[in-house]
C-alpha cells in the first residue's frame, strides 16, 4: 500500500510518501517540502490572512496532484500550531477539503509530541533509561522525557521560532533580544524542574531549526567538510558560541553563514535562544540530532491503527470480502460463529438451487450477510438484528452497489424475529425481484444461524434433499445438537413459506450408539469406511 502523510506546520508544509510492506515496515518513496510560512502574522494576530491561506492551499494542491501521480492510495494530514490557534483555522481546513478532498486533522501539541516520539523511537535505537527529546517548531516546542517503552513526560510550550520572531524580534535590537530571553526563561521555569526530577542520560533533538543550528556549528569548526544530518550533534560550547554570533548578527551577515537555510534567516535567532536555554538549564553537554520526527511518526501511527486492514489487503485481494471483514472486525464480531454460519448457509444455498434459482452474486451476498448478521451486538444484544441493519447501511461499504447494500442489510435484519413484510418501509421500497432475493437469503440464513445456536459448531455440515412436499435437512453433528434442532424448527418458517414445503431436520447417529449423548472427539468422527448412520427425524 502507498500512503502519503502531510504535516501542515507553522513554517513549512511537508509531505512524505511511503510504500508500506506486508511485514508492517515501510520504504520512503518521496519527500516534498515548501516553506509556506503559515505562521507569518498568525502567531500575533491569531488569524490566517487571505494571502497566507492561498499560499498554503497552493502547496497542498501541488502535493495532492503529486501524490496522485505516484499512485498514493491514502493521504493522512495533520495541522499544528498556526492552524490550531487561528480563529479562522476551520475555514482553511474546509477549503482544503473542498479543493482536494483531503481531511486534515488539527492536532494538539501533546499529540504532536506523541507522533514525534514514534518517529524517533522507530528511527533510532533509544538507549535503556531515560532520554530527553526536544523538537523546535515554528509555533511550539515539544519537550519529552521518554524511554524505549513509553513517554514519561510531555509538555508543549509556545516557544516556536516563528512565534518568538513575531513577538520579540520584528524590530531587532539588544533590548528586544533581552526580552525574548527573559520570556523563554519564564516559560522554562516550571518545566525544567519536572524534567530534572525524572532525570535522563541522553538528549535528542529533531526539527529543521535544530538541524540548521547543528549544521552551522559544524561548519564553523570544520572548514571544507560536509555535514551529515544522520550523524549530527550539537555541543553546548559550540551552541553557546553560535548564539553569540547570531544574536549580534544582521540578516545579511546571517545569510553568509554556511549551514543556514536562507528561508530560516529571520527565525534562527529565536530557535537558537530556546536551544541554548534548554541545554544550559538541563546541563546538556551534547544534543544528538535526529532527522526523523513527526512525519515518520504519522506513518508508524497509521500502521499501528490499521494493522488488520493492511494485512487483509495483502491476504484478501477481494475488495468486497475485505471490506466486509473490516466492518465485522470493527464491530468485534464473533469470528467462529460468523464463519460457521456462513459455511452452513452456503451449503443450504447450493443444495436448494432448484427451489430459489438465485445467482452466484446472491450466493456471495448470503456469505457476506452471514458474516455480518450478528454485528448488531456491538450496539446492544436487544434488537441486535435491527442494529446490524443500521450498521451495514451506514458503513460505507466500498465495492457494493446501493441495492446490494440494501440486500445485505435486510438479510441480516431478518436473520431472527419477524419475517419480511410489506409494512416494513425499507423492504417494501425494493423492487419485487429484489424483495424475493432478500426473503430467500434471509430464509436460508435463519436456518444456518439456528444450526449453530450454541455457537460451538456442533453441527458440522448439512445436506438437503428436496422432494415435492418436503425438504429434509440431513445434519452431521459431533456433539449433542438438541438445542440446534429445536431452534432450526423455530426458524424454518420463512423457508417453508417460500419453498411451499415442510422442513424436516434429520440428525445422523452412529449405529449402536446412544443419540449423541456424549461428546465425540474429532478423530472419532464418522468416515466413509464406518457403518452407515441411521436417522432421527425432528419435525
Amino acid at each position: 500500500m502507498r500512503i502519503a502523510v502531510i504535516d501542515i506546520g507553522t513554517n513549512s508544509i511537508h509531505m512524505l510518501m511511503a510504500e508500506i510492506h506486508p511485514n508492517f515496515t515501510f520504504e520512503v518513496i518521496g519527500r516534498e517540502k515548501e516553506m509556506a510560512r503559515l505562521g507569518d502574522g498568525t502567531m500575533a494576530k491569531r488569524y490566517l490572512s487571505k494571502a497566507v491561506m492561498e499560499r498554503g492551499l497552493a502547496t497542498i494542491r501541488k502535493f495532492y496532484l503529486l501524490a496522485q501521480s505516484k499512485g498514493i492510495q491514502k493521504i493522512v494530514a495533520v495541522a499544528t500550531s498556526a492552524v490550531r490557534e487561528a480563529s479562522n483555522g476551520g475555514d482553511f481546513i474546509r477549503k482544503i477539503k473542498k479543493e482536494t478532498k483531503i481531511r486534515v486533522r488539527v492536532i494538539t501539541g501533546e499529540e504532536e509530541g506523541r507522533l514525534i516520539y514514534l518517529g524517533v523511537k522507530h528511527s533510532l535505537e533509544l538507549p535503556e533509561g531515560n532520554t530527553f527529546l526536544i523538537d523546535i517548531g515554528g509555533g511550539s516546542v515539544e519537550t519529552l522525557v521518554v524511554n524505549p517503552q513509553r513517554i514519561l513526560f510531555l509538555k508543549s510550550l509556545k516557544l516556536g521560532a516563528a512565534r518568538l520572531n513575531q513577538l520579540f524580534l520584528q524590530k531587532g535590537g539588544e533590548k528586544a533580544l533581552r526580552r525574548l530571553e527573559k520570556h523563554v526563561a519564564a516559560q522554562l521555569k516550571n518545566v525544567l524542574p519536572q524534567i530534572k526530577a525524572l532525570g535522563f542520560g541522553n538528549a535528542i533533538g529533531t526539527s529543521g531549526t535544530l538541524n540548521n543550528l547543528a549544521a552551522m556549528a559544524f561548519y564553523a569548526k570544520n572548514k571544507g567538510q560536509e555535514y551529515s544530518p544522520r550523524d549530527g550533534s550539537l555541543e553546548y560550547g559550540d551552541m553557546k558560541e553560535l548564539y553569540q554570533r547570531l544574536s549580534h548578527s544582521s540578516p545579511d551577515e546571517r545569510a553568509g553563514m554556511k549551514g543556514l537555510d536562507p528561508l530560516r534567516n529571520d527565525l534562527i535567532v529565536g530557535g537558537a535562544a530556546v536551544t541554548l536555554a534548554f541545554m544550559k538549564g538541563l546541563g546538556i553537554k551534547s544534543l544528538r540530532l535526529c532527522d526523523k520526527a513527526i512525519r515518520e511518526g504519522m506513518v508508524y501511527d497509521y500502521i499501528a491503527r490499521h494493522r488488520f486492514r493492511l494485512k487483509s489487503e495483502e491476504t484478501i485481494p477481494d475488495v468486497r470480502l475485505r471490506n466486509v471483514l473490516r466492518l465485522a472486525a470493527k464491530c468485534n464480531y464473533e469470528k467462529g460463529h460468523a464463519e460457521h454460519t456462513a459455511k452452513l448457509a452456503l451449503q443450504v444455498f447450493e443444495q436448494t438451487r432448484k427451489l430459489h434459482q438465485l445467482s452466484g452474486v446472491d450466493r456471495e451476498l448470503l456469505e457476506y450477510a452471514s458474516l455480518l448478521h450478528d454485528i448488531g451486538y456491538h450496539i446492544s444484544f436487544s434488537k441486535h438484528h435491527k442494529h446490524a441493519y443500521y450498521l451495514i447501511k451506514n458503513a460505507g461499504l466500498n465495492g457494493f452497489s446501493d441495492e446490494e447494500i440494501d440486500v445485505l442489510a435486510l438479510v441480516a435484519r431478518y436473520h431472527r424475529r419477524g419475517l419480511p413484510r410489506s409494512s416494513h418501509p425499507e423492504y417494501a421500497a425494493l423492487p419485487r425481484r429484489t424483495r424475493r432475493r432478500v426473503a430467500w437469503l434471509a430464509g436460508m440464513l435463519r436456518i444456518a444461524d439456528a444450526l449453530d445456536r450454541s455457537h460451538f459448531a456442533v453441527v458440522d455440515s448439512v445436506a438437503v434433499r428436496v422432494k415435492k412436499k418436503r425438504a429434509t435437512f440431513l445434519l452431521s453433528a459431533h456433539n449433542d445438537a438438541e438445542y440446534e434442532l429445536w431452534d432450526a424448527k423455530q426458524k424454518c418458517d420463512l423457508f417453508e413459506k417460500l419453498s411451499g414445503r415442510e422442513a424436516l431436520f434429520c440428525l445422523k447417529e452412529k449405529a449402536g450408539a446412544p443419540a449423541l449423548k456424549t461428546p465425540v472427539a474429532p478423530w472419532e468422527r464418522e468416515s466413509e469406511d464406518k457403518p452407515a448412520p441411521r436417522m432421527r427425524v425432528v419435525k
